[in-house]
This record gives structure tokens, sequence and C-alpha cells, in this order.
């Protein structure tokens, strides 16, 4: 890897991804954007065989509509994977989030199968009725969401997946009605950190930090301490 010292700092390196190898750039972005969600990702064939693949290239775009994007690398032999066929095909996909206990199902299910494999299956989970998809959502996930395909865009060497959310399905145990808030302690995602995984242990809140406009009496009112949240148990 080539690298420039910066012209204004002696404790950073500059480093030109151009011209490096796929794998080195890879390598910084995957440690330089974390931690990063999974996208555990159903779809279905036009041949009807089911696909269950995660992506942890995946983020928000919008709140209103709520619409979500994941990034799908090409397969090894260069071929679109089974998983961006299958959007495309279909215009359909549910995104299930991992807690910590479907770590090791998740991982299952990481390697290019044959498009005619079931990673249910091979997983070892449940397949559930979706109510607007025909995908699948995995019964075990806390949250699952099902997507319409928005658009499928290419700006690099990737596929930009864009998707609505259609339909959220969220455990009742984690959900509290009427508010929108999920118990993030008995979720336990899972997320990604470079190549390998972290738990998500605990939350906690920093103190609102009030506009330096805003009267003395309303600043003192927002100062409110920083406490940790524990995490409780896991909803499984």
């Amino acid at each position: 890897m080539t690298r420039e010292e910066a012209p204004d700092s002696a404790s950073h390196v500059v480093v030109d991804p151009a011209g490096l190898p796929r794998d080195e750039v890879f390598d910084l972005l995957s440690a330089g954007v974390v931690p990063r969600p999974i996208a555990w990702t159903s779809t279905v064939g036009s041949d009807g065989v089911l696909n269950l693949a995660p992506f942890s290239f995946f983020t928000v775009v919008s709140a209103e509509p709520p619409m979500l994007s994941l990034t799908i690398e090409a397969a090894p032999d260069g071929e679109p994977k089974d998983t961006l066929r299958n959007i495309r095909a279909t215009g359909q996909l549910v995104v299930n989030l991992v807690s910590d206990d479907l770590a090791d199902r998740m991982s299952r299910t990481s390697p290019d199968y044959a498009a005619d494999v079931d990673e249910f299956q091979v997983a070892g989970v449940t397949p559930a009725a979706s109510v607007k998809v025909r995908p699948p959502r995995v019964a075990e996930a806390g949250i699952s969401m099902e997507c319409a395909l928005h658009t499928v865009l290419t700006p690099g060497s990737d596929a930009l997946v864009i998707a609505e959310v259609v339909a959220f399905h969220v455990a009742r145990e984690l959900f509290t009605p009427g508010s929108g808030h999920i118990d993030l302690g008995r979720l336990r995602p899972l997320g990604r950190i470079g190549s390998r995984f972290t738990r998500v242990t605990d939350v906690f809140p920093l103190p609102a930090r009030p506009r330096p406009d805003l009267p003395e009496k309303v600043k003192k009112e927002e100062e409110l301490p920083c406490r940790m949240i524990p995490s409780s148990t896991t909803h499984r």
C-alpha cells in the first residue's frame, strides 16, 4: 500500500485509493465505516427457490417514505449474485435484522451457493409469510422489513439497491405500541467491524447541547446527566 505522510499532521498518513488493489481499498472501507448493521436479505427466484444472504453495506435512505439501501458485490465469477438477480426479477425483498443469537445461522448463509439452494434450509431458520411481498421473512428475527424495489444503481463496481419499506414486523416483546420505541437491549443487534463482528452490549444517551443563544435558564434545564442504559436479556 502506497502511503504519503499527511502534510498537516505527524500522527496521520494520507492514503490515495487510486491505483491500490481492490482488496486493499475494500479493507479501508470496511474498517473505516463501522459499526455496520447487517441486512439479512431474503428473496425468491422466478422459479420459487428461496434465497437468504447477509449484506453489511446497508443503511437508511429516507424516512418519508421509509427507504433502505444495500450494496451488493458481484459473485466471485463476476456474475450478479442470486440476491440481486432475484430483486431485479421480482422487485421485492425482505431485510431481516440479525441478533447475536442468530450469528452462527446467519454465517452459514454467507457463501455463494448455487441458485437452486434454499439458504433458509442451510441456516435452519423458519420462512414466515410476508403480508405485502412474496419473499418470506425470517421468523426468528426480531425485526423484519418487507421492501419493494425503487431502483438499482451502479455508481461504481457494485450494485446499489434502493427499496421502500412497505411493512415492518417487530417482535412483540421488543415494541412499545404508539411510540415506535424498540428495546435495543432485548434485540441485541449484531454488526460488522471490518471483517469481524460486534455485539451491541449497551446503549447510552449523551446530554443535549443547547444553542449558545438560548437563555441560561434553558441551558441548565437541558444539561441532563448521561446515564448508561443496561442491556436486558435477549428476546429469544
